[in-house]
């Protein structure tokens, strides 16, 4: 699994959340987690409002992933469930056997084994 986005530690997990109105944080869970307080809200998520207080640390992800000694964003393909890589660099492109995917975009799917996924974690300030 590939993951980006917002997350938050709270009683030793890692959620992702949202931010809400009131300045309140929604962890979002794909676990049952009822008996952390979580709330079933759709088929695979579950949801739990707490205060900034109440959560140890908020941090934002973003994945990338080394292929043949090159660091690329990463996604995961909804489609095949491959490592989805892209970049701007045509010259890198071209070496890598990419495909042009827009004006100035390339992308190539590689399969898990070829990769080294590699979470960057910034700080996340409610400022």
């Amino acid at each position: 699994m590939i993951r980006k986005g917002k997350y938050a530690i709270h009683n030793g997990s890692e959620y992702s959340f949202s931010l809400l109105e009131d300045k309140s944080i929604r962890l979002i869970s794909k676990y049952a987690d009822l008996s952390q307080g979580f709330k079933h809200l759709d088929e695979n998520i579950y949801i739990k409002n707490v205060s900034v207080e109440e959560v140890e640390n908020l941090f934002k992800i973003n994945s990338k992933a080394i292929y043949k000694g090159e660091l690329f964003p990463a996604s995961e393909e909804s489609k095949t469930g491959k490592v989805l890589l892209v970049t701007t660099n045509t010259e890198l492109a071209k070496r890598m056997g990419f495909e042009q995917t827009d004006k100035y975009m390339y992308s190539k799917s590689v399969e898990w084994d070829e990769v080294k996924i590699i979470e960057e974690r910034k700080p996340y300030t409610l400022d």
